[in-house]
């Protein structure tokens, strides 16, 4: 009997010792293999006008770091019936991705939804999807006509910090307020008993929350009493009381996070050992066992000076490892920035006249930065959530929060304290305890992608005509922008052929030929497809973010730029600019701008880095191109010489390319240096490279001289293909000289300037941009936003105007 009880003994200690080490584990896991992922998504502006573009850059994080694990981002843009109007994918550089939606003009007045997620993303909780209204004027500047009236309601909703009220011991009681579109309400009212006897009062004191203290007595029920702003007195009931458990409460000190644990008399013997885990970004921090068995009151002390800001997850669970208590709190050690200056060395607020600006970053670490000039009163941003906002509060937690802001713009008390309330009254579950207690992982539907594979379906294979084991695809790819790819795609399958990490843009031509089994091309056809989720046709209307206020000032001056532009007539554009029939005169390419266009196609195309005309400069003297480049290029480093160059660019190697082929650095090397007439050195990152182009990467042109260009695909069999979304360059004019004004009657241009790339470095601190006024603003907004390669942010904005 006694060895039975001991074995017994021994063993649930064992199983204690198990799930202790299960969920450890699985903490790691979820950090290691199963990471979150958030995206914040920076905006020219948040009102536009039906014609309008929609200017967007996302950046993409994982936990307090950028995130590597998606390739393509999803943007799609959906009405108010749940309809997805338009889906776009693009390439992921740097953890960042940046495109464009293209309104039309026919766009009636109403709210549009933003989504903007990876594939990664959709494995988990869709309620961390970022989703954005986006308010649209029709192209008259006039806003959403007023709808039949809806009904007023408002609700409040209560929340034990902790998450149960529990007899006997005093909660701390929170509350939220709000009207039926979700936005803050002010409340006040009495908590009563079963008897209608007043134990407490309560008031708003941010926002709509508030909390107060309750002791809730044995077999009583509670309910709160207010009159909403209505006019309804409405009665509610408080959460149900637990007659045994725990109650956690959680204070702040300088440095430090205070945790007090109060149970009841009557809990079980597995709540009497308590573990308490923090855990930040996915990782633990902090782990410790309390022993309550002679004691009911417990407390302890949670080091976070040295931690990076953001929420903190306490958990306490019993001694069998079952959750038993909650709580989130905010760790704000002000670590989350990097400092950028942006200031006006040429401002001019005259018509069409010329602006610089200049943005300024005193590191050598990596910057990646989206730069939006607006007229000042339209560019105002009202969703109340920005860059830092987004990814240390908002893009954490479930529902909707108002105005995010507000709790980063200063370090007072009072705003810390009402921010407490924001965590106390939301929603906050990026783990299942019970399921990571039996060392479960979530189901993965989607794992990570990567860049565009392209499949190729072989249709017509039977047993009786197979296709050889050993059998390749020669494809050769064109594009709508004249780029052009030759590559081979290995056979993955009996009747399949896939080629991972392919960058092209739009629709392209495929031309392919079988290179083993040439009757395979009479016998056989091909259908080529992309690795793109479909994705739904819509959305749960129930999920939609909230019909947030517009601001009736950016409303006043959409409306003036409109009427403004319809004063000229039928040449109206609501882009906002009107174009005169005038003669264009054209202007002479330089040497490097006729070079790019005669070589250089699709992503290599443009000023995008530097450019070495060896036509003229043929090199003489260089035993080969690396030799030739060294010092040429700042941040680019070459050692070495011939076949064994070794080629680094902020910390990575530079992607390698001969007449636009991936090439190695033996193939480069051994180019004769006077067989060679364009180099261009595109500076990182590069998406025209595999891998997303972290080094850059380096394109070499050898001279055509009087040959007869041939005709890639001609005579092969061929099919289309849908690639990335083709991206759009911001359009700014020029009004450099008088001819390139007399080309624009009118310009009203909303958004000014859009950049969505300012990059810097160690060799590169600043960064000048210029743009052109419009015809009419007289104060421009600027919101310089963006991440450095450490994930620290920066947010910038200014309203800038001419003295007078």
């Amino acid at each position: 009997m006694k060895k039975t009880l001991l074995l017994s003994i021994f063993l649930f200690l064992s199983i204690l010792s198990i799930r202790a080490q299960v969920v450890d584990s699985m903490i790691k896991v979820y950090s290691e293999q199963v990471p979150d992922e958030k995206v914040h998504v920076h905006f020219d502006k948040d009102l536009y006008r039906a014609g309008e573009p929609i200017w967007f850059k996302a950046y993409l994080f994982s936990g307090f770091s950028l995130s590597s694990t998606s390739k393509n981002f999803y943007a799609e843009l959906i009405n108010d019936k749940g309809n997805i109007v338009q889906r776009k994918v693009y390439p992921i550089a740097e953890s960042s991705a940046s495109g464009n939606f293209d309104l039309p003009d026919s766009l009636r007045a109403g709210n549009m939804i933003f989504r903007g997620y990876t594939t990664w993303m959709l494995n988990f909780d869709t309620a961390f999807i970022f989703q954005k209204n986006i308010a649209v004027t029709d192209k008259a500047g006039l806003p959403e006509k007023g709808k039949s009236e809806v009904a007023k309601n408002y609700t409040i909703q209560f929340f034990p910090e902790g998450g149960n009220l529990v007899n006997s011991l005093q909660s701390v009681v929170a509350f939220k307020a709000n009207d039926e579109l979700g936005l803050p309400v002010v409340a006040k009212g009495n908590i009563v008993d079963s008897k209608g006897t007043v134990i407490t009062s309560f008031s708003s004191a941010h926002d709509g929350m508030g909390s107060f203290s309750l002791t809730p007595a044995a077999s009583e029920t509670y309910q709160a009493v207010w009159t909403d702003p209505g006019g309804k007195k409405q009665t509610v009931a408080l959460p149900e009381t637990k007659a045994q458990g725990f109650v956690l409460k959680i204070s702040g000190a300088a440095g430090k996070k205070v945790f007090m644990l109060t149970r009841t008399d009557d809990v079980p013997d597995s709540w009497k050992k308590v573990n308490v885990v923090a855990l930040l970004g996915q990782e633990r921090v902090y782990k410790a066992k309390a022993n309550l068995t002679e004691t009911k009151v417990t407390s302890g002390t949670i080091p976070v000076e040295n931690l990076p800001s953001g929420l903190l997850q306490i958990t306490v669970f019993s001694d069998t490892w079952e959750p038993i208590a909650e709580r989130i709190t905010m760790v704000n050690n002000a670590n989350y920035l990097f400092d950028a200056k942006v200031s006006t060395p040429e401002l001019n607020t005259n018509f069409r006249a010329k602006n610089t600006i200049e943005i300024e970053v005193d590191d050598t670490l990596l910057s990646n930065m989206s730069l939006a000039v607006t007229d000042a009163a339209i560019g105002r941003q009202t969703s109340g959530d920005n860059i830092i906002s987004r990814m240390l509060l908002s893009g954490d937690i479930k529902g909707f929060v108002h105005n995010p802001t507000y709790y980063f713009a200063n370090t007072a008390d009072s705003t810390a304290n009402n921010l407490d309330l924001v965590l106390l009254t939301h929603g906050w579950r990026r783990y299942n305890w019970a399921t990571m207690a039996r060392g479960r992982k979530p189901v993965i539907k989607f794992p990570a992608d990567t860049y565009l594979t392209l499949e190729a379906r072989v249709f017509g294979v039977t047993t009786a005509s197979p296709l050889r084991t050993d059998e390749q695809l020669l494809i050769f790819i064109q594009g709508k922008d004249s780029s052009s790819q030759f590559l081979e795609m290995p056979k993955s399958g009996p009747d399949k052929f896939t080629l991972p990490n392919v960058v092209f843009y739009d629709t392209a031509t495929v031309f392919y030929q079988f290179m083993k089994d040439k009757k395979a091309e009479r016998e056989m056809s091909l259908g080529f497809y992309n690795n793109f989720i479909k994705g739904p046709r819509r959305i749960d209307l129930l999920n939609r973010p909230l019909n947030l206020e517009i601001d009736t000032a950016a409303i006043a001056r959409t409306k003036f730029f409109a009427d403004k532009l319809f004063q000229l007539g039928s040449k109206f554009d609501p882009k906002g600019n009107v174009l005169e029939a005038v003669t264009v005169r054209t202007r002479t390419k330089s040497v490097a701008q006729q070079l790019d266009e005669k070589y250089a196609s699709g992503l290599f195309r443009g000023d995008n880095g530097y450019s070495f005309d060896l036509t003229t400069n043929n090199g003489a003297g260089n035993l080969d191109i690396f030799s030739y480049l060294q010092g040429k290029v700042a941040g680019l480093q070459i050692t070495g010489a011939g076949s064994n160059a070794n080629l680094q660019w902020r910390g990575s190697r530079p992607a390698l390319f001969l007449n636009e082929m991936q090439a190695d650095v033996s193939q480069l090397s051994s180019i004769s240096v006077n067989d060679v007439a364009y180099i261009k050195v595109m500076r990182p990152p590069f998406i025209g490279a595999m891998g997303g182009g972290a080094g850059g990467a380096i394109a070499v042109y050898t001279k055509k001289g009087g040959d007869v260009k041939m005709e890639p695909g001609k005579g092969l069999n061929k099919s289309m293909v849908v690639g990335y979304s083709a991206p759009k360059e911001f359009y700014s004019p020029n009004y450099k000289d008088l001819s390139g004004s007399s080309q624009v009657a009118a310009d009203f241009r909303t958004t000014l300037y859009w950049n969505p790339l300012i990059l810097t470095d160690g060799s590169r601190k600043k960064v000048r941009v210029e743009f052109y006024n419009n015809d009419i603003t007289k104060a421009y907004r600027v919101i310089l936003e963006g991440v450095n390669e450490i994930g620290k942010m920066v947010r910038v904005e200014k309203v800038i105007q001419q003295q007078r």
